[in-house]
């Protein structure tokens, strides 16, 4: 069986950052991807944010992202719009990538997609990865 692709969501001007990641869904495609979201801003913001997700999907998987603390939740990502998709990037790997991939590629063959489903998009005005439900 062919290899998945790490795919990272990286930052316009700034392409060495990432918010989240995950390997494609369908073979060749990046704009459907299971991964991770880094959830970031202030504590209360994170829980109203987790409380939102299991509200509407009924469960939301939490856990660590990068080792300076950052966590993320665990979800289907679907990428559509063109210059949100031209910063899916599959060229930041670095020394935990490799692993990263590998128990994605994991979950995904022993059938554990999550419920949670975001739709994303690169924000300019913000600078940042927006999500709203994809229900």
């Amino acid at each position: 069986m062919e290899r998945k692709r790490l795919y990272f969501l990286t930052h316009e001007g700034n392409p060495k950052v990432f918010s989240g990641y995950g390997v494609p869904l369908n073979a060749g495609e990046k704009s459907h991807l299971v991964g991770v979201l880094v959830i970031s801003g202030l504590r209360e913001e994170r829980e109203g944010y987790i409380k939102k997700l299991e509200d509407a999907f009924g469960e939301a998987a939490i856990g660590p992202v990068t080792a300076r603390g950052d966590i993320g939740v665990y979800t289907q990502m679907r990428v559509e719009d063109p210059l949100s998709l031209s910063l899916v990037r599959d060229d930041l790997y670095g020394p935990k990538a490799e692993e990263t991939r590998y128990v994605l590629e994991m979950a995904l063959r022993e059938g554990l997609i999550p419920k949670t489903r975001l739709k994303l998009c690169w924000s300019r005005e913000r600078q940042s990865w927006v999500s709203e439900l994809d229900v």
